[in-house]
């Protein structure tokens, strides 16, 4: 006969079904599972060795760049924070709960997710705040979140951060020429002048630049998708199917709102401590223009830290990225 525990049955009654809830004496969590956000079933894991330290709330990439079949990458966060990992609307295991019929595709709604998931942790672990850190289009719902409701978040911290798509765009296709006239590239440089008189929406402004993009650690990084996805032919279920086919979807509902995105838009002030760890070789969302974004913002405390890596550097170098996590996070605290 199935048992559950007096805990496990109140989390279950209110409405949060979890598998692998286990925790140690010492305070340890590691749970996942899906719980009822913003109408629908979304996927949400925990995991930290001591409930005492603070919790950091993770918004992937992408967009739809789940992380739920890459928990390990967290592994060095976990002595210093509790971390929280959610398959946010259309991804990973949370669109493979709800299909191509998912509601609610815009970033306002999402936003709406990411203050419910929070205050579902701030319950969850008895916490009053919560850090929030954002990677790349993460770190753009990271901001429309933080605006919205300040009070929920100890910080905010942006990786891999996007300013707007033409800052983005220019500084990507400036990269890429510089590294194509040393190289004496002459198919990239060609196809970087065709794309000069496109509109910055054109996709071939994205294939010029292509070749460059992507620094060698990240490069290396992106083999554990591969590595997850496998080789062609693709599965048609599972986790597989549900990362690859959830990626398609948002991308043709969020397409719009990335190409339009100005962070600048949204205000400079912002009501909580603001920080951006960039990776120093970041070419898909320039340093330059991350940096330029930090110095003209308004906070109460804020920092633009350089680590070694590029867009995926939280992830190349773990240890250089919680060590600038740690010293952000006393900032805001002092």
């Amino acid at each position: 006969m199935f048992k559950v525990s007096r805990r496990e049955a109140l989390a279950l009654t209110a409405g949060v079904m979890f598998a692998g809830d286990a925790e140690a004496k010492n305070g340890a969590i590691d749970e996942a599972g899906f719980v009822s956000i913003g109408g629908i079933d979304q996927w949400v894991a925990i995991q930290g060795r001591s409930r005492t330290n603070q919790v950091v709330l993770f918004l992937h990439g992408g967009p739809a760049e789940a992380e739920s079949p890459f928990l390990q990458e967290f592994r060095p966060w976990e002595p210093a924070f509790t971390v929280v990992n959610w398959d946010q609307r259309g991804a990973g295991k949370t669109y493979g709960k709800n299909g191509p019929s998912t509601p609610g595709m815009t970033i306002e709604r999402m936003a709406d997710d990411a203050i419910e998931v929070a205050e579902h942790v701030r319950r969850r672990l008895g916490k009053s705040k919560v850090i929030l850190v954002g990677h790349s289009w993460g770190a753009i719902l990271g901001l429309h979140a933080i605006k919205r409701r300040p009070e929920l978040f100890h910080a905010f911290v942006g990786t891999g951060q996007p300013v707007s798509w033409a800052l983005t765009v220019n500084g990507q296709e400036a990269w890429a020429r510089q590294q194509a006239t040393t190289a004496g590239d002459q198919a990239t440089l060609k196809a970087l002048d065709q794309a000069a008189g496109l509109p910055l929406t054109d996709w071939r402004h994205m294939v010029a630049a292509a070749k460059y993009r992507m620094s060698p650690s990240d490069i290396a990084y992106l083999d554990i998708q591969k590595q997850f996805i496998g080789p062609p032919p693709y599965p048609t279920s599972g986790d597989v199917a549900d990362w690859i086919a959830g990626g398609a979807f948002t991308a043709s509902k969020l397409g719009p709102t990335l190409l339009a995105f100005d962070a600048r838009a949204l205000g400079l002030d912002m009501p909580i401590p603001f920080f951006v760890i960039q990776g120093r070789d970041d070419h898909v969302a320039p340093v330059e223009a991350a940096r330029a974004y930090v110095h003209d913002v308004r906070a109460p405390a804020k920092a633009f830290v350089l680590i070694d890596g590029g867009h995926f550097a939280l992830f190349t170098n773990p240890d250089g990225f919680v060590a600038a996590l740690r010293r952000c996070v006393s900032r805001a605290a002092g």
